[in-house]
């Protein structure tokens, strides 16, 4: 396992990562593996994360690196998802809801709801509701969402939270 002293080790602690595939959330993964973790990355494609585990695999010699896949767009895929993790591990230390879409055009969910505020707002919501109970049992755990700057540039319609008018 490489040796990494930027923090304590975390060898025997579970940690799921959506968006683990690229940017922060890969970065993240190879970090929290490289200090020992079980690291669950939860990808959409099956190529692209298994590809992304190996490289974790070996850049940090921790072979406690597995992938899950899920699309974040479907609330019927994140149930799959805590099925599966809950069926696999009786523990959970650590949640990173990392995934995210910045959509310059509006698109519909095959649940019928707005892609953004379904991955960005209602995945993570949901994945935690879902994976609570577990993450209480592994006390002391933690729930991490990421946000973007990209919040900044739009503005919440109370009225129209689906953006049917735009």
């Amino acid at each position: 396992m490489k040796d990494d002293r930027t923090g304590p080790a975390l060898t025997g602690r579970k940690v799921l990562i959506t968006g683990a595939t690229s940017g922060i959330g890969r970065a993240t993964a190879e970090a929290l593996a490289g200090r020992g973790a079980t690291v669950i990355l939860v990808a959409r494609d099956h190529d692209r994360g298994e590809a992304v585990r190996r490289e974790i695999t070996d850049a940090t010699g921790n072979p406690a690196v597995e992938v899950r896949l899920a699309d974040l767009s479907s609330q019927h895929s994140i149930h799959q998802l805590a099925r599966a993790v809950i069926a696999d591990h009786d523990r959970l230390h650590v949640l990173v809801n990392n995934a995210g879409v910045i959509n310059p055009h509006r698109r519909e969910t095959a649940d019928g709801l707005e892609e953004t505020l379904a991955i960005n707002h209602l995945a993570p919501f949901l994945l935690t509701h879902l994976l609570l109970p577990t993450l209480r049992a592994s006390s002391p755990a933690r729930v991490i969402t990421v946000s973007s700057a990209a919040q900044a540039m739009g503005r919440i319609d109370l009225d129209d939270l689906q953006s049917t008018r735009g």
